[in-house]
């Protein structure tokens, strides 16, 4: 399962590059992917559809008891098929469709990209893991929808269906977290319906989970975006609307069915909400002149009886939800490719300008047809057979399932109307007003119709063949209890039969009746005036006022009142804390540490440094001052016998002061720092003590609490039998907490080249060949030479001791980087360039891939990632942790080397 997800990704990552050199012939390339998929999902059928279920899971969040696990059962499986199924004819009608475009494997990257997220979101067990590629699916959906970008329409299409999707998508992480909790699982097979149903969180998270699911699937009143939606390429339109986006919401409806339906509520809701969105999904689909809106249009209607039949939880509904599903997959993709090849070969999409196609294109035509007549729901096709189960469904509810009924007589004969004016009044008839010369089109461009058409033609015709082998096992994983599935074409005269009857012959009225019905529907202008689309623009021109009105309040560009509100807003928070906590558990230290008088001095002096910071009139004094504090601080650990700590905190304020001296001094001069007026300098302080003292008492209490265990004795006892290593700090870093140091260095590798970027601009000046005029003496020059190799030295001496004796690799670095710099101040960063020999982002990268293939060794060996590998020649312990302290090294090195250089080479 993971498998196939991983070689469509793999097919998105290679797309582009193949796209070049192969064009449009790149899509029978890419087709391996999705086809192999489906090949393999094909194989599955004879196993799921004996009651089998095909598991797969993988350690994600561990801790978080997460994992990324995936499940084929009869329901995920029929979705899998038909998303690569389909999404395997979407590629090779994709390369025809879009032969001429300069962006072709860009599209295909996104597609394919969409595709293995679908795939990922119906075979995913995990709640968590089927939320992330439920996002994902919003991401590349909009990524398609706005491929072609340089129309106004795509951009805003795009938009509106990320906002509600996304926002839907809010909604519905919050639901899968309740869902989760009182579900006792995080997983799908796993959740309790008698726990879920007898809580109190139910409503919460009904109503949660229900906007996740109807914002994807355009459920009333959010249905608005799918229709816009058009704006995509037409290939687009064919997989969003048939197997994939659309379907999402539906499929999720029907996963959670089991747990979460059987209720009242979830039965009214359901029903109430898909017959409105079908009826009018419907009405709006009459209204439309465009081939692709009326398309669009009964897709909604679709869905929102898909979402009903969820909701009747009958014998006959739950089967008419299986079928129904699969029936629409085939004619409307079959439908939305043709409707783009008419496009393609006559220049137009408008119906008034089509007719007699027929003639011009058989082959499309004839596929048409069969898509059409399976819409429309005639014998034998599938469609029919969708028809006749959903009456049968909804006539065992009784009363209100009557009632609904009637409304889906309504729906589906204006659905044969749209049916009639896809196919009957665009193929047949007198010729049209072409703006060009129609013609047949290419094979790719009407093989995937003709054959979803005739699919559709066989699962009708020979039905057992579908009961058989996917709709039954559908049908059960649908439901709470076991359905007994029976197919059939003729069932008898029936109440079924009779609304169909009525069907069929109100559509056929209303399709000879279309003008007179268009025309009595433009009566309603008063309806059709508050449109969806105008109350979305209006709300979303009242949200950004309303966001401009707060930016326009907050973002005043004062960087000390930010700052204060923010020290405000942090001490308050932490003062309600530390009230809350007044109880039994609140604890203050007894027992102080013994005086020490070099702590004592580093305390005053950081503390005086501090000080002399808030009043020193000059950038430049500000830095020192600063930097006296910084050492200050140094002494004090060094006093507190934490040496490593010690040296760091030096090394690191050496080259905070560098950096920032030559920032700053390149500023206009001030006078003073901070505001002139007394009251505001008053303010200041006040705000200053009072997050001073509430960080003071937040640190008090917490040292103060007693731990689970004594976590720095086990360090201690375990850092040389487990680490091989005396520096207990050390071998925290670079063992037994790796994982959490890789994450750091990474960050700083990112932010130094973020960094070096800004820093960059502007033409080198002469600082990068000459130095800089401050140090143009002779004698300091000279100094220089020997001490930057001597620090160098220090700096290798510090990394290969730094596992038993204070220093390490980021020590190292620090100290090796300092040497740099002097060099590059002293004689220029040419210079300093020179004697390095590689450049410093290389030996940034180098150095992340050094620590990254320290933890790559232990998984060769059977091991966990970063796990620590040694060896002993000669009795001297050597391992991946000291490689691993080598790429901290290199990193360190790297990141401050390439943001200085980069400083000092634009330096006037």
């Amino acid at each position: 399962m993971f498998a196939g997800i991983a070689l469509i990704a793999f097919a998105m990552l290679i797309a582009p590059l193949l796209a070049r050199p192969l064009d449009d012939r790149a899509g029978w390339v890419l087709a391996i992917a999705p086809l192999t998929a489906f090949g393999y999902f094909l194989s599955l059928v004879p196993e799921v559809a004996l009651g089998e279920v095909v598991t797969q899971r993988f350690v994600w969040v561990a801790a978080l008891d997460v994992e990324l696990a995936f499940r084929v059962d009869g329901l995920s499986l029929l979705f899998a098929l038909l998303i690569s199924g389909i999404g395997t004819l979407i590629v090779l009608y994709a390369g025809a469709y879009l032969s001429d475009h300069h962006h072709l494997g860009r599209f295909y990257a996104y597609l394919l990209g969409f595709m293995a997220a679908m795939l990922g979101l119906v075979l995913a067990d995990d709640l968590i893991a089927m939320f992330v590629f439920w996002e994902l699916t919003s991401v590349t959906s909009f990524l398609l929808i706005s491929f072609q970008h340089d129309k106004a329409d795509s951009r805003r299409s795009a938009l509106q269906a990320l906002l509600i999707t996304g926002g839907g998508g809010l909604a519905l992480l919050a639901g899968l977290i309740l869902l989760g909790t009182v579900g006792g699982s995080w997983q799908f097979s796993g959740l309790s319906a008698e726990a879920i149903a007898q809580h109190a969180a139910y409503p919460a998270i009904l109503a949660l989970v229900l906007i996740g699911a109807f914002t994807k699937s355009a459920q009333i009143p959010f249905h608005l975006w799918l229709p816009n939606a058009m704006a995509a390429p037409t290939p687009v339109s064919a997989y969003l609307h048939s197997a994939t986006m659309v379907k999402a919401g539906v499929y999720l409806l029907a996963r959670l069915n089991p747990a979460l339906g059987g209720s009242a509520s979830w039965s009214t809701i359901l029903i109430t909400i898909g017959a409105a969105t079908a009826l009018v999904g419907a009405v709006l689909a009459i209204r439309q002149t465009d081939l692709k809106r009326v398309l669009a249009y009964t897709t909604v209607t679709v869905l929102g009886q898909l979402t009903m039949l969820l909701g009747t939880n009958t014998h006959y509904g739950l089967q008419a939800f299986a079928i129904y599903l699969v029936a629409h997959a085939f004619y409307k993709a079959a439908l939305f490719m043709a409707v783009g090849a008419v496009d393609h070969a006559t220049g137009t999409r408008q119906i008034s300008n089509l007719g007699g196609l027929l003639r011009y294109m058989p082959l499309t035509g004839f596929a048409v047809a069969l898509a059409a007549f399976s819409n429309a729901g005639l014998p034998p096709f599938f469609g029919f057979i969708a028809k006749e189960f959903k009456y049968a469904g909804l006539i065992e509810l009784g009363l209100a399932g009557w009632v609904t009924t009637a409304v889906m007589i309504l729906t589906n004969a204006l659905l044969l109307t749209a049916a009639g004016l896809v196919f009957v009044r665009t193929f047949l008839g007198k010729e049209g007003r072409y703006p060009r010369k129609p013609h047949e089109v290419s094979l790719l461009m009407w093989i995937g119709p003709m054959l979803l058409a005739v699919g559709g033609f066989v699962f009708g015709a020979f039905n057992n063949l579908a009961e058989v082998w996917l709709i039954d096992a559908a049908v059960q994983a649908v439901s709470s209890s076991a359905v007994p599935v029976d197919l059939y074409l003729w069932g008898g005269f029936t109440p079924a039969l009779l609304a169909s009857a009525i069907t069929v012959a109100l559509g056929v009225f209303f399709y000879l009746q279309r003008t007179r019905l268009r025309r009595r529907l433009s009566l309603w202008r008063v309806l059709w005036r508050v449109s969806g689309d105008m109350l979305w623009d209006r709300l979303l021109k009242r949200v950004f006022l309303f966001a401009g009105g707060i930016a326009d309040r907050f973002q005043h560009g004062s960087l000390r009142q930010h700052i204060s509100a923010l020290v405000i807003a942090i001490a308050g928070f932490a003062l309600i804390g530390l009230f809350a906590s007044t109880g039994e558990d609140l604890a203050w230290p007894e027992v102080s540490s013994p005086l020490n008088l070099a702590a004592v001095v580093g305390c005053a002096l950081a503390v005086a440094g501090a000080a002399a910071a808030a009043v020193m009139p000059g950038r430049v004094a500000l830095i020192a001052t600063l930097g006296a504090s910084g050492l200050g601080l140094a002494m004090f650990f060094l006093a507190s016998r934490a040496p490593d700590v010690a040296i760091t905190q030096l090394m690191v304020e050496t080259l905070t002061v560098i950096f920032l001296a030559l920032v700053l001094r390149k500023l206009p001069p001030t006078r003073m720092v901070g505001s002139r007026k007394p009251a505001a300098k008053r303010f200041h302080a006040i705000v200053a003590l009072v997050i001073g003292a509430v960080v003071t008492a937040m640190m008090l209490m917490t040292v103060s609490q007693p731990l689970p265990g004594d976590i720095a004795r086990w360090y201690l006892d375990n850092s040389l039998p487990g680490g091989h290593g005396a520096n207990v700090v050390n071998v925290i870093l670079v063992d037994f907490r790796a994982l959490d140091t890789l994450g750091e260095i990474l960050v700083v590798g990112l932010a130094a080249l973020a960094a070096a970027n800004l820093l960059g601009s502007g033409k080198p000046g002469r600082t990068a060949s000459e130095g800089s005029s401050d140090f143009a003496s002779v004698l300091l020059r000279q100094g220089i030479r020997p001490l930057s190799a001597l620090l160098a030295l220090i700096s290798l001496m510090l990394l290969w001791r730094g596992h038993n004796l204070p220093g390490g690799g980021f020590i190292g670095g620090l100290v090796a980087a300092t040497a740099a710099v002097l060099l590059a101040l002293a004689f220029g960063v040419n210079r300093a360039r020179a004697v390095l020999r590689v450049p410093p982002a290389i030996i940034l990268a180098l150095g992340l891939a050094c620590a990254a293939g320290a933890g790559v060794i232990g998984l060769l060996q059977g091991q966990p990632f970063l796990t620590g590998g040694w060896i002993f020649p000669g009795g001297l312990p050597l391992g991946t942790p000291l490689l691993f302290d080598v790429g901290v090294f290199l990193t360190v090195v790297g990141a401050v080397l390439h943001m200085l250089f980069r400083l000092l080479e634009r330096e006037a």
